[in-house]
């Protein structure tokens, strides 16, 4: 789970907070904003850890222990031994097993933080609609491939990961491309921005850009937060520019302009594309390595499976598939770095505004309560973005360039 902006209680970062920023810090934010922003941030980092252990720990008990051996003998009496329905009862028992534990952290990080630091206009009930929403729609896209996996790895026990690759690619083009028409009008309501100026000076700007693109969306996100965002969804057909009602609310359309450039950037260097090539390499060479320790574990009989069709070992393979992915995070979130600082640079060129780009970044950090100067440790290892004085910075050398 990298950070895009790492934003848990805690206390000062040192004896005397006030006094630990830089001058570039305080040039553009107040000591209070600092402050506020590194207390959340540091929440953040906490409950990323917490999850983190809770995770491994669960994955990593059902592993050890006999818990695993009785949920699948619970599950094949429910299915009446069908090995089908099998799998699926015991996925969902897994799946309902995992919301119990981790219930508690997504409740505080998720709902009573956001109250506390007065970022969320949620209800409760609306919160609590959101999470199971979430939770169904999860179930419905990974049940079908957990079928699957445990169909190809009974025919081919060593070269399962091969089919299974393909579907999973398949699986990331088309969600990204349905996504906009089907999932995420499950959580958000959309209409067309009503300003007729800004879209116009939104499509001169994709002109400029030479890409086109579909309706530019209003997205009603006042109704469960204060944070501000834009954001691009879709492929194809379904590709669409979607603004936060409260980024509408708060920022120029000088500054709305530059968000919107900066994620023309990421089309115009090709992110998506490279990124969805990126995971599928990342997806075929983990899977190999589960397929291959998958079947050394199966072998050896320290484990409550003797096959790797067994049920029994799904919990050892997404064990080694979230430990995977956490050694894998700091390759993950450079990359992504990279590409935040090529989308910055190609907004720069886009909209040649600097002085918008840093109102924006400015307002985009107050909104959201980021850590201004994050630990460079914490950077390297979860960072999804450059922190945003290194950001302002890049905008005040471009800003010089232009002898302005």
């Amino acid at each position: 789970m990298p950070l895009e902006q790492p934003a848990l209680g805690g206390g000062s970062p040192s004896s005397d907070p006030r006094t630990s920023f830089s001058d570039k810090a305080r040039q553009y934010f107040t000591t209070e904003e600092l402050v506020r922003g590194r207390v959340y941030a540091r929440g953040r980092y906490l409950l990323y850890g917490v999850r983190t252990v809770l995770t491994l720990g669960f994955f990593g008990l059902l592993t050890l222990s006999p818990l695993s051996a009785r949920m699948r003998d619970l599950s094949m009496s429910a299915a009446g031994g069908r090995v089908w329905l099998t799998i699926v009862v015991f996925g969902l028992l897994l799946a309902l097993l995992y919301q119990v534990v981790t219930f508690p952290v997504s409740l505080y990080g998720g709902f009573l933080r956001e109250h506390t630091f007065g970022l969320s206009s949620q209800t409760f009930a609306a919160w609590l609609w959101d999470y199971t929403k979430g939770a169904l729609v999860s179930t419905v896209i990974l049940l079908p491939l957990l079928l699957l996996l445990y169909t190809f790895i009974r025919w081919d026990p060593t070269r399962w990961y091969l089919p299974i690759w393909v579907i999973i690619v398949l699986m990331m083009g088309l969600i990204a491309e349905l996504s906009p028409i089907i999932l995420d009008p499950l959580f958000h309501t959309f209409k067309p921005v009503q300003n007729t100026e800004l879209v116009e000076r939104l499509r001169a700007l994709t002109d400029r850009a030479g890409l086109t693109v579909g309706p530019i969306l209003e997205i009603d996100a006042s109704r469960k937060t204060k944070k501000s965002n834009a954001y691009f969804t879709g492929l194809g057909r379904t590709r669409r520019i979607v603004l936060y009602d409260t980024l509408l609310a708060a920022s120029t359309p000088e500054e709305i302009e530059f968000v919107v450039a900066h994620e023309l950037g990421h089309w115009k260097r090709n992110h998506i594309w490279k990124g969805m090539a990126i995971s599928a390499a990342s997806a075929l060479a983990t899977l190999w390595l589960i397929a291959r320790l998958l079947t050394a574990a199966a072998d050896s009989g320290r484990f409550s499976f003797l096959h790797p069709a067994d049920p029994v070992s799904l919990p050892f393979l997404l064990l080694l598939l979230y430990a995977i992915s956490l050694l894998t995070t700091p390759f993950q979130v450079a990359i992504s770095r990279s590409f935040e600082r090529e989308a910055d640079r190609e907004s720069l060129r886009l909209s040649e505004n600097p002085r918008a780009f840093i109102a924006a970044e400015v307002k985009l950090v107050r909104s959201n309560l980021a850590d201004i100067e994050p630990p460079k440790a914490l950077v390297w290892l979860l960072y999804t973005h450059p922190p945003v004085l290194e950001r302002i910075a890049m905008a005040e050398a471009f800003q010089m360039r232009q002898g302005k």
